[in-house]
């Protein structure tokens, strides 16, 4: 018997003796011991076959006594560098049993090896080290990847060490720090191309791309927010020193923020451009007092929002800002079309200084001799549009005659009236007509009633 399969024995009766009704310290004392006795074996060891042999009982001691760890509370701070240790340990010990005794030992005995280490990174990488904070996890995962010496398993655990790291450049995104995004995104460079480089089945190379598509999206998303912001600076600078406006450092903002929306457009991300969109809307607005072209970009910041829907941004300042701006707009832009109205209509109201002494002088007259003065002095365009006037007979003279005013409201309504065939004039007389018997219809329907 040689010195090294005589520890191993040694070893291997101190790992028998563990029980699982034993105490965690009891267990983790005995698994330390073999683990020793393990390790002198491995020392003295003088062929492939010993080393070979005695690292393997040193990765299934190291996990054994890992796993009693975890479950005994190992992720509090004081144990977490003692359960990597351990899984740094079981994994690299039985990628070197693998690797030295792939041509000396069995078959059976090398799958049986392959089988354990994969076993054993599953249950480190998903049991042990995901219940760790993400940064913590993170160093972790290197650690334990880098005492991988297995391709295959070594791949997959780059891939998951791409993952962390992907995981916690969301989280960066998702609280605004778009530069620890940036930052965390590109580690995950190396392990993805590791990962590809280590990798051997499709399915794998699969998850690669599709985990680098989503590592460059997130990328583009950082890189947009961080051009929004260097827009922000450079605007409230602007802002700052109106009194000497530096037209080329506002251009400046205005590429910032279209870089910003370049960014984004590739992947798509609305949000982020409908923000960059409003930035853009607002140094129009504020600074070069472009009113169309703030209008145009606020617009197109609405409406971008409007297609996220069922999404609502009603409480965004961005959003806020947008609709606001454009409200303003619309009210000047009303209030201007109506004073321009209302001085053309004054303007023809000279015109109609006659027409409108006439309207005056029927206003004591009674709604007959008002009725048949206005059809017949300005007769509607319409040829279909006649006066009819209940007769003194009629029982019901008064709801007739009410609705005859009901009617010359209708016929002499502005609305109705084609101004490009008939003429301004034409539709202001209207529109004084149809006042006046609106007001005699009024009076009819308070006094009836």
């Amino acid at each position: 018997m040689s010195s090294s399969e005589h520890w191993r024995r040694q070893g291997n009766d101190v790992y028998a003796s563990v029980e699982g009704g034993m105490a965690p310290s009891l267990q983790i004392q005995r698994f330390q011991k073999a683990i020793q006795c393990y390790q002198k074996a491995f020392d003295v060891a003088k062929t492939e076959a010993d080393s070979s042999s005695a690292a393997k009982n040193i990765g299934r001691a190291s996990w054994r006594c890992a796993k009693v760890h975890a479950a005994s509370g190992a992720y509090l701070s004081q144990y977490c560098y003692t359960l990597l240790h351990l899984c740094k340990e079981a994994l690299k010990n039985f990628s070197f049993a693998y690797i030295r005794g792939f041509n000396v030992m069995p078959h059976n005995w090398v799958t049986d090896i392959l089988s354990s280490c994969r076993a054993c990174w599953e249950d480190v990488a998903e049991n042990m080290l995901n219940v760790l904070d993400i940064d913590l996890r993170c160093q972790a995962l290197y650690d334990v990847t880098m005492a991988i010496e297995i391709k295959e398993i070594k791949g997959e655990a780059f891939y998951k060490l791409a993952e962390c790291h992907f995981q916690r450049g969301i989280l960066a995104i998702q609280n605004k720090d778009f530069k620890k995004c940036l930052c965390v995104l590109r580690d995950c460079y190396m392990p993805l191309n590791e990962a590809e480089r280590l990798s051997h089945d499709t399915h794998t190379k699969s998850k690669v791309k599709v985990l680098e598509a989503d590592v460059q999206m997130h990328m583009s998303m950082a890189e947009s927010m961080q051009a929004r912001q260097i827009g922000d600076e450079m605007f409230e600078a602007v802002v700052r020193n109106e009194e000497t406006l530096n037209i080329d450092m506002v251009w400046e903002v205005i590429d910032w923020y279209k870089q910003a929306t370049l960014r984004t457009r590739n992947i798509t991300e609305v949000e982020l451009e409908a923000i960059a969109v409003s930035r853009i809307g607002r140094v129009y607005d504020r600074v070069l007092k472009l009113k169309q072209r703030a209008k145009d970009y606020y617009k197109l910041a609405v409406e971008l929002a409007h297609a996220m829907s069922p999404r609502t941004f009603v409480q965004e300042d961005w959003y806020i800002e947008a609709t606001q701006v454009l409200a303003k707009y619309q009210s000047e832009t009303v209030q201007s079309e109506e004073k321009q109205q209302n001085l053309e209509k004054a303007e023809i109201l000279k015109e109609l200084t006659g027409e409108m002494k006439q309207l005056k002088e029927l206003e004591n007259k009674d709604n007959t001799e008002f009725l048949t003065f206005i059809y017949k002095t300005f007769p509607p365009k319409k040829e279909n549009q006649c006066l009819v006037l209940p007769t003194s007979k009629d029982d019901d003279w008064r709801k007739k005659m009410k609705k005859s005013m009901q009617r010359a409201v209708i016929h002499y309504h502005p609305d109705s009236v084609d101004e490009k065939m008939h003429g301004k004039k034409w539709k202001v007389l209207c529109e004084e007509i149809t006042k006046c018997c609106t007001r005699r219809y009024e009076y009819m329907t308070c006094l009836f009633e």
